[in-house]
């Protein structure tokens, strides 16, 4: 008998007392009470933790209900744990929040000796930051708001493990020092203190906060004064400038006078003349200093406030640093003598400031010792002084500078050493530097070229040779670079070779300055012919050109170098019939006998008397004869005007 492997049983089966049956195919059978058909194992894993379980064992029952394995049927209770939830997800957004004070030294104040400054300190429990927001409080003398930014404060003296500050170190404690600054903590909120008690520590706060005698000074000056004695929030719209509004109680005579009157004329005049500005015009010549220029400066008059303002005029290649204002908006005294005593107020010199009135164009003012003389106003300032005070203000009376001409170094002449840009290019560098060409427009127009038929002036040449009126020459103007070349076509037995006359080159205009002077140009060749241009100090009398430049110059507009008179002429020459018969041909083609015909019907009418025409002919004539781009044309008409 065999053993089949793994177990300690020969190759029968079969339970306890009932008789072995051989362990051959057929003779198995599945065992009904088992429930666990997976793979056995004996570790198993709970929370991320590996553990132990036992193995499952038979044991002898009597019950038939009870089952035999010792394994529990049923792995779930009735109770289950609580989910596993990570730290980052369970603390997200659970602040806690800290009132706290500091008392900050303030040296050599005798009334003040220190200053208390609110804060409002969050702990963010997932990552153990702290931020701090100081209380706002108007007119503190302190940028209020984000104190500190959230993020991990070190601790003074850290040991290893504990670099950062925790929520541990505001436990037991009425202190908490962060980065050497004492902040005394003074209460928290229902979160903050529950969160500690769950956790089996304690609070401690400071019950007593110091008095600050900076705002109490402040308050009493206003309880004094009769003003409102509240504490101004941070939206308190009962502040002005400087101080409370006076309450309800007050009396008209608390409302101090003001620069221009009293509180009440002061808003009436806002309300009238907000937002409203005259704006001159002035110049402060200083030229009679060291270096000095005439400098120009735009003048703004604040209605609403009687104040000033003087913006310098900024100017290009000027040599000057821009900077905003010459002079901030505020009111500027008439004739400045140094700067008023101490204790001393605005309205005690009144009539010592610059007003509307002072302000007129043709004057001039004086702004801090410098004489700004008023040469012009905008629309807005002529309407207000006409209307105001009825005056007329003049209109812009800044005078140009004379031109001055500052001497200059004349050109050399010409050395004979290569072209004249070459000479010009050695006078203005040590090394010469090459010329500059246009890529872009000799790709363009190098496939450009006008031509045209000429010959020698003989009225204008200086020397003249008897034979050269039979010579002719062939001026071709390169639109790609602006050179010019001359061919003169060869004549038996006239004497001369013929070939080039010139060079394809640059040339300079006739009577320009030895050396340097203007290079020709396609105008100075685009004139009427027969016309008269000089080449190099030769006089050549422009007699034709050919239809490649006609049709450029002229845009394509044929009737401008094609005579319709000439066509008509050389077509009646050439026509050896009678009127009658080419009438009869056109009538043939006219199929809807309305007198007219096609334009096709029009060329094929001259291909087949055989007039010669060419193809800027046939467009002239066919321009001419529809002039209502129908497409056809009136052979009656046409053979009357022709024939």
């Amino acid at each position: 008998m065999s053993v089949r492997p793994g177990t300690g049983m020969s190759g029968y089966s079969g339970n306890g007392g009932d008789p072995p049956v051989p362990f051959l195919p057929g003779n198995s059978f599945a065992d009904p009470n088992k429930d666990n058909f997976r793979k056995s194992h004996a570790f198993d894993y709970r929370s991320g933790t590996p553990v132990e379980m036992d193995v499952p064992a038979k044991m002898d029952t009597t019950i038939p209900s009870r089952p035999q394995s010792t394994q529990q049927r049923f792995r779930q209770s009735g109770q289950q744990d609580a989910e596993f939830v990570p730290a980052f997800a369970g603390l997200d957004g659970k602040v806690l929040r800290f009132d706290a004070f500091t008392a900050e030294q303030v040296p050599e104040n005798l009334t003040e000796p220190f200053r208390v400054r609110m804060f409002t300190i969050l702990y963010h429990l997932v990552d153990d930051s702290v931020q701090i927001n100081e209380h706002k409080q108007q007119n503190s003398g302190h940028a209020q708001g984000v104190f500190m930014k959230r993020h991990r404060v070190p601790r003074k003296d850290p040991k290893p493990g504990e670099e950062f500050v925790s929520l541990f170190d505001f436990a037991d404690t009425k202190t908490v020092q962060l980065y050497s600054r004492d902040f005394h903590l003074t209460g928290c909120n229902d979160f903050t203190q529950q969160f500690y008690e769950v956790n089996g520590m304690s609070l401690q706060f400071e019950t007593h906060i110091p008095e600050d005698k900076y705002m109490t000074m402040r308050l009493a000056t206003a309880s004094r004064s009769g003003r409102n004695t509240a504490t101004p929030g941070p939206g308190d719209e009962s502040m002005e400038m400087g101080g409370f509004r006076p309450d309800s109680q007050a009396s008209m005579s608390s409302m101090t006078s003001v620069a221009g009157g009293t509180k009440r004329d002061m808003r009436e005049k806002f309300l009238k003349y907000a937002n409203k500005v005259l704006r001159f015009y002035g110049q402060w010549d200083d030229r009679g200093s060291m270096f000095g220029q005439k400098l120009e400066y735009v003048i703004n008059y604040f209605l609403q406030d009687d104040k000033v303002e003087v913006l310098e005029v900024k100017r290009n290649n000027s040599g000057r640093d821009p900077f905003p204002k010459l002079v901030k908006k505020q009111r500027i005294p008439r004739s400045f003598r140094g700067v008023p005593s101490v204790g001393s107020k605005e309205s005690d010199f009144e009539d010592q400031y610059i007003n509307d009135q002072d302000l007129l164009v043709g004057t001039t003012i004086e702004v801090f010792g410098r004489d700004m003389f008023l040469y012009d106003c905008d629309d807005f300032t002529r309407d207000y002084y006409r209307q105001q005070y009825g005056i007329e203000q003049s209109g812009n009376l800044l005078q140009p500078d004379a031109l001055v001409e500052f001497p200059s170094m004349p050109l050399p002449p010409y050395n004979g050493f290569g072209s004249e840009h070459d000479s010009l290019a050695s006078y203005f560098n040590l090394i010469p530097k090459p010329r500059r060409y246009d890529a872009g427009k000799q790709a363009t127009l190098d496939a450009i070229i006008f031509r045209w038929k000429a010959k020698f002036d003989m009225d204008k040449m200086t020397a003249p040779n008897p034979d050269d009126h039979k010579r002719r020459f062939v001026v071709s103007y390169f639109m790609g670079d602006g050179s010019v070349s001359i061919y003169e076509p060869p004549i038996q037995n006239s004497g001369f070779m013929g070939g080039k006359f010139l060079e394809r080159q640059r040339v300079i205009k006739h009577n320009s300055p030895e050396g340097f002077g203007d290079w020709m140009t396609d105008q100075d060749l685009l004139i009427d012919l027969p016309g008269t241009v000089w080449i190099n100090g030769y006089p050549f009398v422009l007699l034709e050109t050919d239809k490649f430049t006609l049709r450029y110059v002229n845009k394509g507009n044929i009737d401008s170098f094609v005579n319709v008179d000439t066509i008509h002429r050389k077509i009646c020459n050439k026509f050896t019939g009678t009127k009658r018969e080419i009438l009869n041909v056109f009538r043939m083609l006219d199929e809807e006998k309305n007198g007219v015909v096609t334009l096709d019907d029009l060329v094929n009418v001259i291909r087949k008397f055989n007039f010669e025409l060419d193809e800027d002919e046939m467009i002239a004539l066919m321009a001419r004869w529809d002039q209502a781009k129908e497409g056809v044309i009136n052979y009656e008409k046409f053979v009357d005007t022709v024939f």
